[in-house]
Parts: structure tokens; sequence; C-alpha cells
């Protein structure tokens, strides 16, 4: 037999009990959002790459699959579902604002499907991966609505089986009330939140990068281009962009048009940002090393920002305050969880609360589940105004991975077949038929033997696949209108009424038959 074709690095088959488990999930976290009354939403797996390129920040670019469609629009595949669900929120909502008596802007909505990123393949990451996740866009109250999202994520997490969990919040206002403050201009300031957004643990490094050496630096990264953009006369450089690309019959370069290329360009060497001082710079890294129990990390800002004669951080801190009551309303009592200031997403768009979760004791697969608060998206997307909005996404792939490392899932928590549904002497298989057809109408999962296995090839199949139920038809068990169910767990064997199959499933007859739970 020849071999078969490898799949491609970074990308997994989901089979048999894979399959199972990944449905199995999906399930669950859809019916718990729907308990939360998220309405479902599913857009396009094909998007347009600018308003990823745009609002999730350049990092994202080198991770993106973008690529021109045979009309020569630059598209992708999208790395994440926030900014598709918020895109066809806005298609709809503009819909519905044409009409009498509009609703009112605010939805609850709930997604699942893949995503693609390209990034180093490893154990339990994958370049196509499964998200699911709901948006709550348009709350007016967003500490509640912040509070919703967080207790919605953690419900999901244990209705699919994952109910020990660590949680990291952080909240993006905080550095940025401290940085705005700090004794630098503008663009000192934009390049140190750059530095806190991306790279926290070195931000004592990267933030004294914010000298105009650094800059020069950065811009070089483009070689002698972008000082030649940078001198041309208006116009020139569009000119010069343009017959490179044409030349080159290239019409876009990762989502951007050449006038879009060459504004970047030269705005960074126009770029002057002036030197920081050492103490700034361990100041900020600082203030993103609090990690701590909310109660001392509120504590240890306080101290901080005081230290530096930095005010305005109360308000901030009390909105914090309030969400983890809230959450804790949610949850009936106190949630264990750790604050932390340099908590950071990956993703630009984020302006509040941010959250990661955490399977319990396995921190290395990295979180399951991660969401924010990103109140400037929307207009970035064509809203006519600020529109806000949290969301969360979990990733399925590495929530079942945890699942099965810690032994919550195995395959029998995901065999779906009840019962095996096999002839009893010579009786025809149209009888069997008829019985399977009887048994799946009544909510049974039933595999109708066509291997004519006798009764010990039967029950050696039926525990293979871990079936809780052999039903053996007879014509004489027919003609009475019964059939034979045996039960594997407790090997005991009755006669069942066909016409009370569907009265006595809705009543849990299926547990008392053999179904283990």
């Amino acid at each position: 037999m020849q071999a078969s074709q490898p799949s491609i690095s970074g990308t997994r088959d989901y089979a048999g009990d894979d399959a199972v488990a990944l449905q199995a999930a999906r399930d669950a976290i859809g019916a718990t959002l729907r308990r939360y009354a998220y309405a479902a939403i599913d857009p396009p797996i094909l998007e347009s790459a600018l308003p990823f390129l745009n609002r999730s920040g350049e990092d994202i670019r080198r991770q993106m699959y973008i690529f021109p469609d045979p009309a020569g629009q630059e598209v992708c595949l999208r790395p994440e579902l926030t900014i598709p669900v918020c895109r066809a929120y806005l298609r709809q909502l503009q819909a519905k604002e044409g009409r009498r008596n509009a609703p009112e802007r605010a939805a609850r909505l709930s997604y699942f499907g893949p995503a693609f990123t390209y990034e180093a393949a490893r154990e339990d990451h994958y370049r196509q991966f499964y998200q699911a996740g709901a948006e709550y866009i348009g709350a007016p109250s967003r500490e509640a609505a912040d509070a919703e999202i967080l207790a919605a994520a953690l419900d999901c997490l244990a209705a699919a089986g994952l109910e020990q969990t660590s949680i990291e919040i952080g909240d993006v206002e905080i550095r940025n009330a401290f940085i705005d403050q700090l004794p630098v201009n503008d663009k000192s300031k934009a390049r140190i939140r750059r530095v806190a957004l991306r790279n926290p643990k070195n931000a004592a490094l990267a933030a004294a990068a914010g000298t105009a050496a650094a800059v020069a630096d950065e811009t070089n990264q483009f070689g002698e281009l972008a000082s030649l953009l940078a001198a041309a006369k208006p116009g020139k450089a569009e000119l010069l962009i343009r017959e490179v690309f044409a030349l080159a019959d290239v019409r876009h370069v990762g989502g951007r048009t050449p006038e879009e290329i060459v504004e970047r360009l030269t705005s960074r060497t126009a770029q002057q940002a002036e030197p920081i001082s050492a103490e700034l710079i361990e100041a900020v890294a600082a203030l993103l090393n609090i990690r701590a129990a909310p109660d001392a990390a509120f504590k240890a800002i306080r101290e901080h920002f005081r230290n530096f004669r930095i005010a305005a951080i109360e308000p901030v801190l009390e909105r914090c305050a309030k969400r983890l009551r809230y959450v804790e309303a949610y949850r009936g009592g106190p949630l264990a969880v750790r604050f932390n200031v340099g908590l950071r997403r990956g993703l630009e768009y984020y302006t509040g609360c941010l959250f990661e979760i955490y399977a319990k004791d396995m921190r290395q697969i990295g979180h399951v589940c991660g969401g924010g608060r990103y109140d400037n998206l929307l207009e970035g997307l064509g809203a006519d105004e600020s529109i806000p909005a949290v969301g969360f996404g979990i990733g399925l792939d590495r929530l079942l991975a945890v699942l099965q490392k810690s032994g919550i899932r195995d395959a029998e928590d995901t065999a779906v077949v009840d019962a095996l549904v096999i002839a009893a002497g010579n009786t025809r298989h149209e009888q069997c038929i008829r019985a399977a057809a009887a048994l799946r109408a009544a909510g049974w999962s039933v595999e109708l033997d066509s291997s004519e296995h006798d009764d010990d090839s039967a029950l050696n199949h039926a525990r293979k696949h871990k079936i809780s139920c052999i039903i053996s038809v007879s014509e004489s068990d027919l003609k009475k209108g019964q059939i034979r169910v045996r039960r594997l767990a407790d090997r005991d064997e009755r006669l069942v009424a066909l016409s009370s199959l569907a009265d006595e499933t809705k009543n849990g007859a299926r547990e008392s038959l053999g179904k283990k739970r």
C-alpha cells in the first residue's frame, strides 16, 4: 500500500474519539452561552487583511496567511475571530438602523470555528486551531459586562470538563495611566506603551530603546529606502514605490497599498523620541512586574504611583475592585485570581480589563482562554462612534490537550454508541433495520451490525468499542413488538416494547438500560 500524504506541519486531523471530544466541547460551550443569552454568529473564514493589520498591530503580520484572490483582492485566513464578529455586527447594525424601531446597539454574540496563524509548530499549538467564544458589544456598564464575560468563560470551561483553573487579571488602563504622566514627549510615551504591550518581562531593556538612536535603528530595518522616501519631494515617494511594484507585478504587500507603505516608512524617519532616564525605565518595569492577589497588588500599585508622584489611579483601581466583586457574585464566593499589571494579550486593540485562564498546574501548555475589553475597535472598523465591547476566546485544541493530560477526558467519556443491533437466529436484515430505526427515533445512538456477528464476536466488538448494550432482534420478539436488550455492565437482559422506547428514553430509561454516565 502506498504511503499516505503527510499533513501540513502545524496541523492535525481530528478523527474518532478526538473528533467526538471536539464536538462535545463545542456543544457544552455553546449550550452554556445560550443560557447566558448569547446568539450564535458564524463569520466567513476569508476576510480582508487590512482590519487585522490596522487594529491588531504589526506583530500579527508575520503570523498571517495573506494572499490575493483571483480578482486581485488581498484576503487572509482569519487569525482570530473577534474582528470578524465585530465586522459582522456592524454590518447587521447598519442594516437594522435604517428601519423603524431599530433595536438597541447592545448585542451578545457567540461563535465557534477555525482560525489560522503561522508560528513554529510545537505540541498542542497549531497553525489551524479552533476557537469558541463570546463578544458582549454595546453594554453600558463596563464592569458588569466584564464580569459577565469572565464568569461565562469559567462556566464554559467547567461545562467542557475543566474546573480546576488559575486566573490572571490585569487592566491596560493602569499602565497607560502611569506612562501618560511620565515627563517625556508623546512619541516616547507611545514607544514605551508598545514595549509594555509586546514584552513586559524585558521592559527595562526594551524601554531603553526609546532613544533617538533606537528609532533610527528601527527605521533602518528598511535600509536606505526609508531615508530616500523621506527625502523625496511630495508625490515622488509614492511614484517610486508604484514603479517598483509595477516592475515586480505587486499590487499589495502584506495587505497594504503603496501609499500606505510610503506613509508608514516616511513617518518612521520623522519620529524623534527623546532619551528616557534610567529611573523612569526602571519605574515602568517595576510597575509591570507587580503580580499578586488583588488586594496586595492594588496596595503595591498605589504605593508605586505615590512614589513617583503620579495621581489618577484610584478611579481605575475602584473599577477593578468592582469588577471582581461582580465576578464573585456570579461564582457565589471569593475567586482565586492573580492581578498582573504586566499581563498582555499580544493584540493592540485592548483598552481595559484583560484576563487569561490556565489549567491548574499546567501553565506550560499556555492559557486555554483569554479575553478583555476593546472599546475602540468597532470605531476603527467603521462605527460612527466608540462602542464599548468585551469578549473572550477559548482555544479548543489546548483545552482538549489539558483535559486529556489531566485524565479528565478518556475514551470512555467520548464513546457515543449506545447499542449494537444484531440479528438473532435467522432474522432477516430488514427486521434489524426497522429495530435500529425505532431505537434512533427514540434518541439512541445505534450501530447496526452488517457482519453477521455471532453472540461471542458481537460481545467482543461491543466491549472493544465501549458500547453499552447489545440489542438482539428476533422474528418472534418482533411479532410481539419487542426487542431484547442485554446490558454489558451488569449482564442484565430483558425485553423492551418498541412502542414505549421514546417515552421511556425521555424519562431516563436509557440510563436504566445500561448507558453509563
